[in-house]
């Protein structure tokens, strides 16, 4: 017999009669096994009710195209132009509310992501509240509604105040100018405004800048004014009960 063919035979039978070890794995203790960490599951929290979440988008439907709306221009032919383009998909009522979600960008899906909480059951509501939002028919006379309220930052109503103007389309800065000043509580900023109007709105979101930090920066004072007198108010009656303790 040839040397190799004498080396390699008694490796050979000794590989044809060692068991194999793939059908012994499952006798390992998994418990003596270092674990990967699982990825925790993180709250979040929706505008749909539960039933829609829990309803999963067939994988065999693969939408796309879909064209985007991010709060400006006619809401109703964006609505259109979805049915156009979903009505070729047999989907159930929860996943059409889900892929229409996915055509919100934006002002549009600012507005979609602040609704309360599980309150979206239907797409019929979904779209009526979209609908009702961002209607075209609103006009300036929508933007004297828009008042500050009684206690409201600056800043909050700002933010406000700007999304309604977004809106309502072709509103002059003149007009933007009056309405300003009269739905503005009295202070410095509508102070401001009446003795030096602003010409654009690009200039009143700049000088509204400047008196949002000054109305920051007296509310941080008075903070720390009211928390430092509160620790002295703490302090006193222990001085009171140390000097009454010297006395005797």
């Amino acid at each position: 017999m040839h040397l190799l063919e004498r080396l390699h035979k008694p490796w050979l039978n000794l590989r044809r009669n060692t068991p194999s070890i793939r059908p012994l794995l499952h006798l390992v203790e998994v418990e003596n096994c270092p674990r990967l960490p699982r990825r925790r599951s993180r709250g979040r929290k929706s505008s749909f009710s539960a039933a829609i979440l829990a309803e999963a988008l067939p994988t065999s439907v693969k939408v796309s195209n879909l064209l985007e709306y991010d709060g400006t221009g006619d809401p109703q032919k964006h609505l259109d132009k979805f049915y156009t383009k979903i009505d070729w998909y047999d989907l159930s009522d929860a996943a059409y509310c889900k892929v229409f979600r996915t055509t919100l960008s934006k002002r549009a899906l600012a507005w979609f992501n602040q609704l309360p909480t599980g309150t979206i059951s239907s797409l019929e509501q979904l779209t009526q509240r979209f609908l009702h939002h961002f209607s075209m028919n609103k006009t300036a006379a929508f933007l004297f509604t828009i008042r500050q309220r009684e206690n409201e930052p600056l800043r909050d109503y700002m933010q406000r105040f700007v999304e309604a103007v977004h809106e309502v389309p072709h509103v002059n800065h003149e007009l933007l100018e009056s309405i300003i000043q009269q739905n503005l509580l009295p202070g410095r900023f509508k102070e401001s405004i009446a003795g030096k109007p602003p010409n654009t709105m690009k200039n009143l979101l700049m000088r509204s800048q400047k008196y949002i930090l000054i109305e920051e920066s007296n509310a941080s004072d008075l903070f720390l004014g009211v928390k430092r007198k509160g620790r002295e108010e703490e302090k006193e009656p222990k001085r009171k009960k140390n000097v009454s303790m010297c006395l005797r």
